[in-house]
């Protein structure tokens, strides 16, 4: 176990993630805080590591409701069987277990086509600091 999970739970380390990608959105906004294709790589890369920790995260949460259930742990609200919510919790989470999968290959293959990318090198003297005092 990691030195954050023995000190946050579950619920706060989510928290965490959520507001660590609010947080890049801002950053990045109009290109914001990035200076060059490996920043862009770098936080693709990054973003396909959380897209394959997802689906078993997902897995994880809908193996506890189930366990919660088969233990009598868990009602409705208004105190009727939650079995048909569980269920639908329990579809929604595999599905989003799979949108997971296919967002991961999606940006593995946009991590792969950015290798090539590099700041341009400029020509010539208009890319030289003093080009426009040339007359």
């Amino acid at each position: 176990m990691t030195e954050l999970a023995s000190t946050l739970t579950p619920r706060e380390i989510a928290g965490q993630a959520a507001r660590a990608i609010s947080v890049l959105n801002d950053l990045t906004h109009g290109g914001g805080e990035l200076s060059n294709p490996g920043d862009v790589r770098d936080i693709v890369r990054s973003l396909e590591l959380i897209g394959q920790g997802l689906p078993q995260l997902c897995e994880q949460l809908a193996r506890f409701l189930v366990v919660q259930q088969e233990d009598g742990q868990l009602t409705n609200a208004d105190g009727l069987d939650c079995g048909d919510s569980v269920t639908e919790v329990i579809e929604a989470l595999a599905a989003a277990g799979q949108a997971a999968d296919m967002m991961t290959a999606a940006l593995t293959e946009a991590r792969a086509a950015s290798q090539t990318l590099a700041p341009a090198r400029h020509r010539g003297w208009e890319g030289r600091a003093d080009a426009g005092s040339r007359a």
